[in-house]
């Protein structure tokens, strides 16, 4: 009699959540090696560095790192009380802020850059090699893109 997740399917699945969390896990121990930052705001500093002119509205970076719009909000209030990011007013959008990095927060991004790119290269690109990390970052995307765009209500098949 097979049991509840016992199809293969499910090992791609875990694998690669396995994966996320244990990349995810090395990484916070090599930020809390060199800072006391919360990872969910080196997350939010790091995506606003990525993001065009290091440049980014709240909804864009709550989309990206995968946060309800509450954690986002108290992310943001954090990494603001800390000195790391500034809110500004979008030019041609009234309604919309803009979240910038801030002297602070570019200089702890600076700091953190070299460990956490040692460790990047350690546990990805140096393990992988180049073919494979383009592979890896098409597939991701892929997975990426289509999880983005599909609703729950999708999924459940309402």
């Amino acid at each position: 009699m097979a049991t509840p997740f016992d199809s293969p399917r499910w090992d791609t699945f875990g694998l690669l959540k396995e994966a996320f969390l244990a990349l995810d896990q090395r990484f916070a121990e090599v930020n809390e090696t060199k800072s006391s930052i919360d990872r969910s705001v080196l997350d939010l500093l790091i995506r606003v560095a990525r993001s065009p002119a290091a440049t980014a509205r709240p909804t864009d970076l709550a989309a990206g790192l995968a946060l309800v719009p509450s954690r986002i909000t108290r992310c943001l209030d954090d990494a603001e009380r800390q000195g790391f990011i500034e809110r500004r007013a979008h030019p041609t959008d009234g309604r919309s802020t803009l979240i910038v990095l801030a002297p602070a927060g570019e200089a702890l991004l600076a700091e953190l850059e070299g460990p956490l790119a040692h460790a990047q290269a350690r546990l990805i690109h140096d393990l992988l090699g180049p073919e494979d990390v383009v592979t890896l970052e098409r597939l991701t995307r892929t997975l990426r893109d289509e999880a983005q765009r599909t609703s729950s209500e999708d999924l459940i098949g309402r």
